[in-house]
C-alpha cells in the first residue's frame, strides 16, 4: 500500500502503460512528484516489467533477465497502485473507460499500432473524456512514414537514427553496442511535454495527443556530428573515448586492478598546468608537439600513451584529487558496487522502506528522487506493488463497482 503526498502533482491521476524502461520511467517521475499513478497490467502476469532488479543484463554474472520475476519491474514501479486488466475483453475495455473518464494523463510506450488495435486510441479516449491527455512514446513515432510500423528495440534502435554510427574505435570495422540512453531521453522530453498539456488544459478545458518518437528525442546525441556535416561537409566515424573538440579527453590505467581514471583538459590554460603536473613521472608531455590544441587533436595516440605513463604509478583516488585541486575535470570510474557504497550517493538512492509482500522480502536499494525543490520536494511512498494489488481499491472505492461485481471480473479472468 503506498502512502499520500502533497508534492506539486498532487491531485492528478495517470493511467500507466509503461513497459521495459520509457514508459516506467515516465510514469514514476510522476508518481515521485506526487500525483497517483495507476500500473495497468495483464491478470496473467509478465506485462509492465521494467529492465531493473534481480538478472539484471550487464551484472557480472550475465544472467538473462527474467520478465516473470516481481523483482524484474523493482526500480521504476515503486510506490504505483496495480490493477490488472485484460484490455482484450469488452468488459476491461469497460473498466478502463471508466478509469479514462475519471483520470488526467495516459502513459504508453507500445508500438503506434497497439492503443488504436485495442480500440483505445486517442480518438476514443477523448470522447470519454475530453480533457484526457495521452502521451504515446512509440520508437518511431506515430506519423504515418515508412518506419511507423517497425518492430524496435532501445540498443538496436539506436542504430537507426545514427548513434552507432559514432560509437567505438576509428580503427574498428564493427559497431559497437553501448546501453542505448533513447528510453530515458525520450521518457524527460514526455514529462515536460505533459506538463505542458496540464497548463494548457488549465486555459482550453481539452486534452491533447502528445506523439515522441524516442529514435527523434535522441538525434540530439548526434547533433554535432550533424552540424560538422552541414556546415563542414564531414562525414563523423566512431570517436572512441575522445571528444574531437579538446585533447586530451579520455581514461586512463592506474595503478589499481583494472582501475580507470577520467581526464579531461578542456583548454590551453587547463594544458600547462596539467603538463606541469604529468611532467614530474613523463617528460615527453612537454614535446613540442603538444604544444598546442592541434598538435595534441594530431598525436593523440602518443600523447594517451605519454599520460598513461604517469598514470599508471597512481591510484584513480590520487589522481582525481590532485587533478581535482588544480580545476581539472577528473573522475574514477565508477563501478556498480562502487556507486552503492558511495556516501555522496547513498542519501539519494537508499530509502528506509522494507518490500515485505508475498513475492520477495528485502531491504531495497530504489532509485532516489533526484529533484531537489524547495518546497513540495518528491518522495518515495511505497514499495513497488504486486500485479493487481490495488484492484479492490481501485473497482470498488474509485469506479464503484460491488463487491459481487468484482468477483465475477475476477472468476472470469478480466482483472
Amino acid at each position: 500500500m503506498t502512502t499520500t503526498t502533497d508534492g506539486p502533482l498532487s491531485g492528478i491521476r495517470v493511467i500507466d502503460h509503461g513497459h521495459v524502461w520509457a514508459g516506467p520511467l515516465l510514469g514514476m517521475s510522476f508518481k515521485d512528484m506526487g500525483a497517483e499513478v495507476i500500473k495497468i497490467q495483464s491478470p496473467t502476469g509478465g506485462s509492465g516489467v521494467s529492465m531493473a532488479g534481480k538478472g539484471m543484463a550487464g551484472t557480472a554474472t550475465r544472467d538473462a533477465v527474467d520478465i516473470s520475476d516481481p523483482m524484474a519491474y523493482h526500480a521504476f514501479d515503486r510506490g504505483k497502485k496495480s490493477l490488472s486488466l485484460d484490455l482484450q475483453s469488452e468488459d476491461g475495455k469497460e473498466i478502463y473507460k471508466k478509469l479514462i473518464a475519471v483520470s488526467d494523463v495516459v502513459v504508453e510506450n507500445f508500438s503506434a499500432r497497439v492503443m488504436p488495435s485495442l480500440g483505445l486510441g486517442f480518438d476514443v479516449l477523448t470522447k470519454v473524456n475530453p480533457k484526457i491527455i495521452l502521451a504515446s512514446l512509440s520508437a518511431t513515432g506515430a506519423t504515418d512514414g515508412p518506419w511507423r510500423d517497425l518492430v524496435t528495440y532501445g540498443p538496436s534502435l539506436a542504430a537507426l537514427y545514427g548513434i552507432k554510427s559514432v560509437l567505438g574505435y576509428h580503427d574498428s570495422d564493427h559497431p559497437q553496442e553501448d546501453q542505448a540512453d533513447l528510453d530515458p531521453t525520450a521518457a524527460g522530453h514526455a514529462f515536460f511535454a505533459i506538463l505542458a498539456a496540464l497548463e494548457s488544459r488549465d486555459t482550453t478545458g481539452r486534452g491533447q495527443h502528445i506523439d515522441i518518437a524516442q529514435g527523434e528525442a535522441c538525434i540530439q546525441r548526434i547533433a554535432e556530428p550533424l552540424m560538422d556535416y552541414f556546415l563542414n561537409g564531414r562525414v563523423a566515424g566512431p570517436q572512441g573515448n575522445r571528444y574531437p573538440a579538446t585533447a586530451p579527453h579520455g581514461y586512463y590505467k592506474t595503478s589499481g586492478l583494472d582501475e580507470w581514471v577520467s581526464i579531461s583538459v578542456r583548454n590551453q590554460k587547463e594544458w600547462e598546468v596539467f603538463k606541469d603536473l604529468a611532467a614530474q613521472k613523463s617528460e615527453n608531455i612537454t614535446n613540442s608537439k603538444f604544444k598546442t590544441l592541434r598538435g595534441r587533436l594530431d598525436n593523440q595516440d602518443e600523447l594517451d600513451e605519454t599520460i598513461e605513463s604517469w598514470t599508471k604509478d597512481y591510484t584513480a583516488m590520487q589522481l582525481t584529487e590532485t587533478l581535482q585541486k588544480s580545476k581539472i575535470p577528473a573522475y574514477p570510474v565508477m563501478g556498480a558496487l562502487d556507486l552503492v557504497n558511495d556516501e555522496n550517493l547513498n542519501s539519494l538512492h537508499r530509502t528506509g522502506l522494507t518490500v515485505t509482500d508475498n513475492n520477495f522480502s528485502l531491504d531495497s536499494l530504489y532509485r532516489g528522487v533526484i529533484w531537489k525543490l524547495e518546497k513540495g520536494q518528491g518522495e518515495i511512498t511505497g514499495p513497488t506493488p504486486s500485479t493487481g494489488a490495488d484492484n479492490h481499491e481501485i473497482l470498488i472505492d474509485l469506479l464503484g463497482y460491488d463487491e459481487k461485481k468484482v468477483i465475477t471480473f475476477r472468476s472470469n479472468g478480466i482483472i
